[in-house]
C-alpha cells in the first residue's frame, strides 16, 4: 500500500512539474512574440511618420522656393513703379503694351531709336517668359477684375483670390502626380500709391487687394529628391528591424534556456518533496520502482540526493550523537 502510494505521488509530481514547465516556456514565448510585435508596430509607426515628415519637408522646400520667386518679382515691380516705368528698345520681344494708357508710352530718341515704356505688369510678363524658357517656372498675374483678358484667373486661382478677400495671405498646392506634377503658389498684390496711376480707374484704393501673382514650376525634381530620401528611410528601418529581431531572438534563446534550467531544478526538488521510502534503521532510500526485498534497490541517502540534485554532503555529528557515541570521552 505504501509503495503504491509513493509511486503515484512521485509520478504525479513529475507530471505536474512537466506541465508547469511547459506552461512557463509557453508564457515566455508569448511574451517574446508580443514584444516582437510591439517592436514591429513601433518601427512601422516610425516609418510612417518619417516618410510623411520627409514629404512635408520637400513640400516646404518647394513652398519656400515659390515664395522667394514671388517676393523677388514683387520687389522688381515695386522698383519699376517707383521709377514710373522703364524704357526699352522696341523689339520682337518687347512690343508696345496696348493696355498701357500713357501718352509717352512710345518715344523716339534724338538718334532715331524707338523706345517703349514697360510698366510693372508688362515687365512681369516679359520676365515670366525668360524664366519659363530657362527654368520652366511660370509667373501669372491675375485678378478678379483684369484689364487684360489673358490675366483672367482659372478655377484654382479664382478660389485663392476669393480667399484673399477673406484675409488669407497665400495659397499653394501640388497639382498632378509623377512627372507631370506642378507646384502652384499664389499670393496677393496690394495696391500701392504708385499703382493708382494705372488702376485708379478700376476703383482701387491704397492697400486694396487688386489681384495676385501666381508662381508655378515642375515638382518632379522635388519628387526625385523625396524618392532618394524615402529609399534611405526604408533601408534604415529594414536594417533596424532585422537587427532588432535578431537581438530579441538572442535574448529569447537565453531566457528560454534559463527557464528550462530553473524548471529542471524545480522538478528535481519536487521529486525530493514527495514521499520517500526510507529504512527506519540504516536510513537508506529505496529507489523508485525498486523491490523492497532486494537490497540492491536500496541506496544510501547521501548518494540518492547527490545523484538527483546539485547538493553535496559534508559529514559531522550533532551534539546528541556525540553524547551517545563519545559520552564517556567527553566526560573525561
Amino acid at each position: 500500500m505504501f509503495v503504491e502510494q509513493q509511486g503515484m505521488t512521485s509520478g504525479s509530481s513529475v507530471v505536474e512539474a512537466g506541465e508547469q514547465g511547459g506552461r512557463a516556456v509557453a508564457r515566455v514565448r508569448l511574451f517574446l512574440g508580443l514584444f516582437a510585435a510591439l517592436f514591429g508596430v513601433a518601427l512601422a509607426l516610425s516609418l510612417f511618420f518619417s516618410i510623411r515628415g520627409a514629404a512635408r519637408e520637400y513640400e516646404d522646400l518647394a513652398h519656400f522656393t515659390a515664395r522667394s520667386f514671388f517676393q523677388q518679382v514683387v520687389a522688381t515691380r515695386r522698383w519699376n513703379a517707383l521709377h514710373g516705368g522703364v524704357y526699352v528698345p522696341i523689339t520682337a520681344i518687347a512690343q508696345p503694351n496696348p493696355y498701357l494708357e500713357d501718352p509717352q508710352r512710345d518715344i523716339v530718341t534724338t538718334d532715331g531709336l524707338r523706345l517703349t515704356k514697360l510698366n510693372p505688369a508688362y515687365m512681369t510678363r516679359l520676365i515670366s517668359e525668360v524664366m519659363r524658357q530657362e527654368r520652366g517656372t511660370q509667373l501669372h498675374m491675375t485678378s478678379l477684375k483684369p484689364l487684360r483678358p489673358e490675366n483672367a484667373p482659372d478655377d484654382w486661382e479664382r478660389k485663392a483670390l476669393e480667399s484673399f478677400e477673406r484675409g488669407a495671405t497665400e495659397s499653394a498646392a501640388v497639382i498632378g502626380t509623377g512627372e507631370t506634377a506642378i507646384y502652384r503658389y499664389i499670393a496677393p498684390l496690394t495696391t500701392e500709391e504708385s499703382c493708382l496711376k494705372c488702376h485708379a480707374g478700376q476703383g482701387y484704393q491704397v492697400n486694396d487687394i487688386r489681384g495676385g501673382i501666381g508662381v508655378s514650376f515642375p515638382y518632379q525634381p522635388f519628387n526625385e529628391g523625396l524618392s532618394r530620401r524615402q529609399r534611405g528611410i526604408y533601408s534604415s528601418h529594414v536594417l533596424l528591424f532585422v537587427i532588432g529581431l535578431g537581438y530579441i531572438y538572442f535574448l529569447g534563446h537565453l531566457l528560454l534556456t534559463r527557464v528550462r534550467e530553473l524548471q529542471a531544478a524545480a522538478s528535481r526538488i519536487r521529486r525530493l518533496e514527495g514521499l520517500l521510502p526510507i529504512c527506519a534503521g540504516c536510513k537508506k532510500i529505496r529507489v523508485a520502482g525498486g523491490d523492497a526485498k532486494e537490497q540492491s534497490d536500496w541506496e544510501p541517502i547521501e548518494s540518492y540526493i547527490r545523484d538527483r540534485t546539485d547538493a553535496t554532503f559534508t559529514h559531522g555529528m550533532c551534539p546528541e550523537c556525540v553524547q551517545e557515541y563519545f559520552g564517556n570521552l567527553t566526560k573525561r
